[in-house]
């Protein structure tokens, strides 16, 4: 493993393996959940284990509910950012046979649109964050989340109800800027 030369003592190395076996399928379903390709999720989650191997001493116990949410969170930043390259390489993705076929103006909304959600999701307070992440792209129930969080379902509940005000607030600010910078509702036409 290629990992294994970023970290310095046996016992992380050993550590990582155990970690890698252990926790490579779930960070994969993480990643699969956000990107539904099998190969960009494999690149977010070996982008996730080169941050692990250079972080070990952040890593506690490998059966801790803090290490597997510390990974879960590590794949997720990892996967957000995959989505990210991949919105942003689909966007200047234009081709000249097809500019030619077509005489309707380019729009860009819909990638743009979703790279500003993103960035309101990443910029969302951690243990709000958290909880939307496991809720939306891990499906987990709210039981599941109190759990692995170690605090009540009334908190995942209200966590949940405050981190989409948060997000409505953003979107709404989004909406109001795009108003006042395009003069219209509509997508931007290039």
């Amino acid at each position: 493993m290629i990992f294994l030369m970023l970290i310095d003592t046996e016992e992380d190395k050993r550590k990582f393996v155990i970690l890698y076996e252990k926790y490579r399928n779930l960070m994969m379903k993480v990643a699969y959940d956000v990107l539904h390709d099998r190969y960009l999720a494999e690149d977010a989650v070996h982008s996730a284990f080169v941050k692990v191997a250079k972080s070990m001493e952040k890593i506690g116990e490998v059966d801790a509910l803090e290490t597997k949410r510390y990974l879960i969170v590590i794949t997720k930043n990892a996967t957000i950012d995959m989505y990210r390259k991949r919105s942003a390489q689909m966007k200047k993705e234009i081709y000249v046979d097809e500019l030619a076929e077509s005489e309707q103006p380019l729009t860009y909304m819909e990638t743009d649109i979703d790279n500003r959600i993103l960035d309101i999701l990443k910029n969302l307070p951690v243990k709000y964050r958290d909880v939307f992440l496991l809720k939306y792209s891990s499906h987990m129930e709210n039981k599941e989340i109190a759990q692995v969080l170690r605090i009540t379902e009334g908190n995942v509940r209200q966590r949940l109800a405050r981190g989409k005000e948060m997000i409505q607030k953003a979107i709404n600010s989004l909406e109001d800027g795009a108003d006042e910078t395009s003069g219209s509702n509509g997508p931007v036409v290039i």
